[in-house]
This record gives structure tokens, C-alpha cells and sequence, in this order.
């Protein structure tokens, strides 16, 4: 009797947990199509955005042979909807992240479009390269140099 007792408790206990997993599951699944507005609104912030990452050579890093746990730092600039030139309030960003790399000495800047061009159309990832291109072009401006600048290419680009 006790066994008996104990197997029926052990598959209450498994049904009711299936149906909070199955709940959960419901409960999780994304909005269908199509999309509220304010996915749109992110994805056009995301796609404006610009990164720019360095390497902060006075950070530790673990000692070994094909390691590389050095710690990036990422700036990220945004870029006012329908621009590819930086604005004000960019140039502003820019200077200060020129600033931040000539004086800690960062290495290995990196400029990127955001990971976000991915999922956009042609168009899109074009505007994204320009704004790389039009970043790289005002750190140069303001005191970084060529050399130090790797600008990532885009999808749209022929590389």
C-alpha cells in the first residue's frame, strides 16, 4: 500500500510539473506577427549604432599560450535617424572616446556597425558602413591615428 501511494504521489508530482513547464512554455512564446511598433523603434536605434572597441593594454589578462581574455572596452555612438555623418552631440562622443584612447593608450580600436545590421535590408547595412567609415574618419580628425584603426566590414561591402 505504501509503495502504491508513493508511485502516485511520484506522478501527480510529473503531471503537475509537466503542466507548469507547459504553462511556462505558452506563457514564453514570442507575440506573433506582426510585431508591435516598439520592436521597430529598437531595431532603428540598434542599427544607427556604432562600436567602437578597444583594448586596454594596462588591464590583466590570465598568462597562457592562445589566451585572449584582454578587456575591451566599447564605446558606442549613435547616429541620429537618417544620418550617416555624426552630429553635435556625436562629434562630442567622438572626441571624448579619442580623448579616452590617446590617453590610456588602448590598442586594437575596432570600429564596427552594430551586430543589429544583420537582420536589416540592404540599405540599411549600407548607411552602417558609412557611419563606420564616418567615425573612423573623426577619430582620425581628432588625434588618433590611422594605423590604430581597423574598420570592420559590413555585409553590404565587397570584402
Amino acid at each position: 500500500m505504501k509503495r502504491l501511494m508513493i508511485v502516485t504521489a511520484l506522478g501527480f508530482t510529473t503531471a503537475i510539473g509537466a503542466a507548469l513547464a507547459a504553462k511556462t512554455a505558452v506563457a514564453s512564446d514570442p507575440v506573433p506577427l506582426p510585431r508591435p511598433a516598439i520592436e521597430d523603434a529598437a531595431m532603428s536605434i540598434e542599427t544607427r549604432m556604432i562600436l567602437v572597441s578597444a583594448v586596454d593594454p594596462a588591464a590583466s589578462r590570465s598568462p597562457g599560450y592562445g589566451v585572449d581574455d584582454a578587456k575591451r572596452i566599447t564605446f558606442p555612438v549613435y547616429f541620429a535617424d537618417g544620418r550617416t555623418v555624426p552630429g553635435a552631440d556625436a562629434q562630442t562622443v567622438l572626441r571624448a572616446v579619442a580623448e579616452e584612447i590617446t590617453y590610456r593608450g588602448l590598442t586594437n580600436i575596432t570600429v564596427a556597425p552594430s551586430p543589429a545590421i544583420m537582420r536589416a535590408d540592404y540599405e540599411t547595412q549600407e548607411a552602417a558602413e558609412r557611419r563606420a567609415a564616418a567615425v573612423a574618419t573623426a577619430l582620425m580628425e581628432n588625434g588618433v591615428p590611422e594605423r590604430w584603426i581597423a574598420v570592420q566590414p559590413g555585409l553590404a561591402s565587397d570584402v
